[in-house]
């Protein structure tokens, strides 16, 4: 793919790089540290997942999305959207991977350091489920890439080439159709060109 690209001179439409905005200083929850260190991959599920928020624009508004990414096989385990930036829409996505999933005691739940991922609320939430949270340096996009691909890759693929929802419905149906269509047929280089279904599905250690 990479070679014809270039042989046909097409490039990706990618966005704008925009700050990231209502970090959490590290004066802020310093006894929660980074816990993966850059390493994305584990050999079983439910013993890393990724964590994050992103805007969606729509015609009535920004659209909020919190998402669940599981590291074992890139698979989007929950997420949930609201149309306001608050910190409940992330519990809502990690109560519903707990829910889903029934991680062990000891699975690292890692994120950026929102405001959402250092409120008392999350930490709480986190820990009566007994996952352990781990969060990256401020300003550092690279702690958190497993998910920020994630996201890059539904805006470039879906939001980006069809324009944006013209309401946050439309931007939810989207998402959902997207959810599902990477979970059990996009094709993933680190997976070996299989999708999240399909690497989990010929594993013996499938959740």
């Amino acid at each position: 793919m990479a070679r014809l690209m270039r042989l046909h001179g097409i490039a990706a439409a990618r966005c704008r790089i925009k700050s990231r905005a209502r970090a959490a200083p590290p004066r802020r929850r310093p006894e929660v540290v980074d816990l993966v260190r850059r390493r994305f991959t584990v050999p079983v599920p439910n013993r890393l997942w990724f964590t994050d928020l992103t805007q969606v624009r729509t015609g009535q508004g920004w659209l909020w999305a919190a998402v669940v990414i599981d590291a074992y096989n890139r698979e989007v385990i929950s997420w949930a959207t609201a149309a306001r930036d608050t910190p409940g829409t992330v519990l809502i996505a990690l109560n519903d991977a707990v829910k889903t999933r029934r991680p062990a005691a000891g699975c690292v739940i890692h994120s950026d350091r929102g405001y959402q991922f250092t409120a008392w609320d999350w930490l709480n939430t986190a820990r009566s489920a007994r996952l352990q949270v781990s969060i990256g340096e401020r300003k550092s996009c690279y702690d958190n890439a497993v998910i920020e691909s994630w996201f890059a890759s539904f805006k470039n693929e879906e939001i980006y080439p069809k324009g944006n929802p013209f309401t946050r419905s439309e931007a939810r149906a989207r998402m959902f159709n997207y959810i599902w269509q990477y979970n059990n047929h996009r094709l993933h280089s680190s997976l070996g060109y299989r999708s999240p279904k399909d690497y989990a599905a010929q594993s013996s250690t499938c959740p």
